[in-house]
């Protein structure tokens, strides 16, 4: 679990299986082709680098050039994965009995984040770092701690 502050007040967070259901649930749908209702697709992105676009020298002593294009990462991305996150915080709260703010339904939520003018940069290094500890994390089941004692 982790927390932010977007302008409203710190909140937390979480990503587990449940964020990409509740997420692929939201954005499945969507006529907008860049979304394909996959959390880890949509936020991660693809990189795809070819032989000509990295600068090393190679064993004939060719020169190759590497390029990672950021500007193909779908940035909007990471409002969605944060709303899902933040949804799904609140859905483990109420089965807890714990008291949580409504995340309100993500047109709403997203007017919102907007008007408090985030910092990007920051939300998508939380989201980031929530995603791969939620999603990937290869040594918690050998590490015999559940999600909480971890």
């Amino acid at each position: 679990m982790a927390s932010i502050d977007y302008g409203n007040g710190e909140r937390e967070f979480r990503c587990t299986a449940l964020t990409c259901m509740i997420y692929e649930h939201e954005f499945v749908s969507d006529d907008n082709p860049k979304i394909t209702g996959d959390l880890i697709a949509d936020t991660i992105g693809k990189i795809q680098v070819s032989a000509n676009d990295i600068l090393h020298v190679t064993d004939e002593g060719n020169y190759i050039t590497t390029v990672v294009d950021y500007t193909r990462v779908n940035w909007q991305a990471i409002y969605r994965a944060l709303w899902a996150m933040l949804r799904t915080e609140s859905e483990i709260a109420k089965q807890d009995g714990r008291q949580t703010e409504t995340v309100p339904a993500y047109r709403t939520w997203e007017r919102e984040l907007l008007s408090c003018e985030p910092d990007m940069q920051a939300m998508a290094d939380a989201v980031q770092n929530e995603l791969m500890r939620g999603l990937f994390r290869a040594g918690a089941a050998a590490s015999g701690k559940n999600q909480q004692e971890e």
